[in-house]
């Protein structure tokens, strides 16, 4: 069945191998303009995660056949091998697209919660929020939260920012990321009290996603279902 060519969101983290940090920060330096000009391109997105070894970052594009473009394309086949022989430790990647018009969701979907503050949050703010929506997630049943399969964040959610982004949305962007088995528990979360107490240290938007799956040998390190990739180096931990 062909996929619905919605926007399309690429859900990835990476910890770096010690000694190469230079060498990858500088490579995405002279890839971001490589990138941006391919067609579809709509985002770049990346921070780090509170009370995670991960550091995340993503991409969105026009269509899911657009990213599928890109991941074929000469220009991003150094890029892997980089990450791969040299750059990263570990990795993960999944996949989402916005639901078509009228599509009945069912899950798992991914939940991406941007936060637009008037200024940086203080870090005290930070972990004050990061161990409320600990305590309160749960209560909501969201999923635990998957990175490598069968890992788990200590958190079932991810925090992350202010986040590096281009194009820049704002001058002070979090993003938190969530997982969620029904579109029934999403909706309850989106109206409970926490979301709104979220609401009053800046703009809050919600974007869902619906999972993308892989036929089986479409990706290296493809897990049975297809609908993750990832990979921890022989010796390296989380």
């Amino acid at each position: 069945m062909p996929i619905p060519q919605t926007v399309t969101t690429m859900e990835a983290c990476m910890t770096l191998r010690a000694g190469n940090e230079a060498d990858f920060w500088a490579t995405q330096e002279r890839m971001g303009p490589v990138v941006a000009s391919q067609p579809g391109f709509l985002a770049v997105i990346g921070g780090p995660i509170a009370r995670s070894p991960w550091m995340y970052f993503s991409g969105k594009w026009e269509t899911p056949d657009l990213m599928d473009a890109w991941y074929r394309s000469p220009d991003h086949g150094p890029v892997m091998k980089g990450a791969y022989d040299t750059w990263f430790d570990a990795f993960y990647i999944r996949k989402w697209r916005r639901p078509a018009e009228g599509e009945e969701l069912t899950g798992p979907l991914f939940l991406e919660t941007s936060l637009v503050p008037a200024d940086a949050l203080p870090q005290e703010r930070v972990d004050a929020l990061v161990t409320t929506l600990t305590a309160a997630l749960p209560g909501y049943e969201t999923m635990p939260y998957e990175t490598l399969p069968g890992t788990f964040e200590a958190q079932p959610f991810q925090f992350i920012g202010p986040v590096e982004e281009f194009p820049q949305q704002a001058p002070v962007r979090y993003q938190l990321n969530t997982h969620w088995a029904t579109p029934a528990q999403l909706e309850k979360w989106l109206a409970g009290p926490e979301m709104a107490e979220l609401a009053t240290l800046g703009t809050v938007t919600n974007e869902v996603g619906v999972q993308i799956h892989h036929e089986p040998g479409e990706r290296r390190a493809l897990n049975a279902d297809g609908s993750a990739r990832g990979w921890l180096r022989e010796g390296a931990t989380l």
